[in-house]
């Protein structure tokens, strides 16, 4: 049987329709549809990885340039380490800033594990640097918050960066976050000292939080790891099997596995 349809009808039905679709588009564009729903679940004891590192990333790899330069910030001159991702490789526009903890430098992430290279030839730009009093930057400073702040305005200017901070690296982004977290896009604290300070004003983050430490570092790692988890926007903690407290040393290519789904899931950084 066969009805007329009623133009009337058809716009009543239509109206509701076309306010859902303009206030879903509006709730993307303003980022209030939780932008962690691709990476909250990440989980690499479960298996939950979307992305296996390209094959031929040996070969990409040698591809990368790092450059190696110093600059004046903060009041420290400052060792910097820099990689673009090869010509070939498609940019995701992120920009990754490596830190270190008090028994590494910047040169870490080019010889003991090739942090720099690897996320260079997965398309993104990588900065990573020596932190004052440390390896090439002999230079010290009294405000660390303030000091990783104009890191970020001088070397990243345009794209807020995902963040990688192991250990010590702890003192810097922890004061940095209670004042300007809008600064970064993402964090990846690896066992970071300091976390107790953050308690207060962790429950306030929005911040995507990938949690990594080693399964054998069970005092730094534990610690951490439980403040850490009152970031609402952290990940079920990702325990590296079998790695001790410099835990991307450990089990270098599961770190970058990790990295990878996690970096590759984030939305698009911008200013």
């Amino acid at each position: 049987m066969n009805f007329p349809l009623n133009p009337s009808v058809l716009l009543v039905m239509a109206i509701p329709l076309l306010g859902i679709i303009y206030l879903f588009a509006n709730r993307l564009k303003s980022g209030t549809i939780d932008p962690m729903e691709k990476w909250h679940d990440l989980d690499i004891l479960q298996g939950i990885l979307t992305h296996s590192l390209p094959a031929n990333i040996g070969e990409i790899m040698e591809k990368v340039n790092i450059e190696q330069n110093e600059q004046s910030i903060g009041g420290a001159a400052t060792f910097i380490q820099t990689a673009e991702p090869p010509q070939d490789v498609k940019l995701t526009g992120k920009v990754v800033l490596l830190l270190h903890g008090a028994a590494f430098t910047s040169q870490t992430w080019v010889d003991e594990v090739p942090t720099i290279a690897t996320l260079a030839a997965l398309g993104n730009k990588v900065i990573a640097i020596d932190l004052p009093g440390f390896g090439k930057t002999k230079d010290e400073v009294e405000d660390k918050g303030s000091y990783l702040s104009e890191v970020i305005d001088v070397l990243t200017p345009n794209v807020r960066p995902v963040i990688v901070t192991p250990s010590l690296s702890g003192s810097f982004i922890i004061p940095l976050l209670e004042k300007s977290p809008e600064k970064i896009s993402a964090w990846v604290p690896v066992a970071p000292i300091n976390t107790e300070k953050g308690r207060d004003f962790f429950p306030q983050l929005d911040i995507p939080t990938l949690i990594i430490y080693g399964e054998l570092d069970e005092d730094l790692g534990v610690r951490s790891r439980d403040d850490l988890l009152l970031i609402p926007t952290s990940t079920k903690p990702q325990v590296l099997p079998g790695a001790k407290h410099p835990a991307y040393l450990d089990q270098p290519d599961l770190w970058h596995q990790i990295l990878y789904n996690f970096i590759s899931a984030l939305p698009d950084s911008e200013p």
